[in-house]
């Protein structure tokens, strides 16, 4: 099973001797994995999708009609 590369989530290990780049797939979310590198336990955050304000979407929609 291969993954699509845009959905590969990238962080850097914490650890300021290493701050190795890590790609992890998105099912890690929330998982704590180890850096091969140095051997850090580093916790992969939930990625969300940013959140639009009803006040912004009501106010392009009046741009819109103007």
């Amino acid at each position: 099973m291969t993954e699509d590369r845009g959905d590969i989530i990238r962080i850097m290990c914490p650890n300021l001797g290493c701050q190795r780049i890590l790609a992890v797939p998105p099912r890690a979310q929330g998982c704590i994995v180890r850096c091969r590198g140095c051997g850090t336990n580093i916790r992969i955050p939930n990625v969300r999708e940013p959140q639009v304000s009803d006040e912004v979407v009501a106010e392009d929609a009046r741009k819109d009609v103007a």
